[in-house]
């Protein structure tokens, strides 16, 4: 065994090139968003801080607005329209809030989702439907990217 160094793995490199494959999408995405008038996917060079944009509560927002037939006619594990059609406005007007405060926004996102997840997963998995159940995983997922950025803000 000689003393030079040994090359990286490919394993490596691909993880490499695949990490600037995906911060270049994101930074042209970013530029594009900007460009039409709308917020940033993600604010600032790190592209790890979804719990800064609005999209994932938007995102759950037409989640819920899309749900609406399951829920009128109340299907199994979906919960009620009253309560589907709030957490829409809900997570949408939280969308809004990240979009200009980046403090009250995730927080307002965290709380509401945490009390969807308190109040209506157990009845969600109870039902065993699929439906439900994602959109409970994508209430769960949006939740866990706001309450990391709200516990940064409130730990820093």
């Amino acid at each position: 065994m000689s003393g030079t160094a040994r090359a990286p793995t490919t394993t490596t490199t691909t993880a490499t090139t695949l990490r600037g494959r995906f911060e270049d999408a994101a930074d042209a995405l970013n530029a594009r968003l900007v460009r039409a008038g709308l917020p940033p996917l993600v604010n600032g060079p790190d592209t790890s801080r979804i719990g800064l944009s609005p999209y994932p509560a938007w995102g759950l927002s037409a989640a819920f607005i899309a749900s609406a037939p399951q829920m009128i006619r109340k299907a199994p594990g979906w919960p009620s329209l009253v309560i589907g059609g709030g957490f829409a406005g809900v997570f949408g007007l939280s969308g809004y809030i990240t979009s200009i405060d980046q403090e009250n926004g995730p927080s307002m996102a965290t709380a509401w989702g945490l009390v969807y997840g308190f109040s209506l997963i157990p009845h969600t998995l109870q039902s065993r439907r699929p439906g439900p159940i994602l959109l409970s995983a994508a209430v769960a997922g949006a939740t866990a990217c706001y309450a990391y950025e709200f516990a940064d803000y409130m730990l820093n």
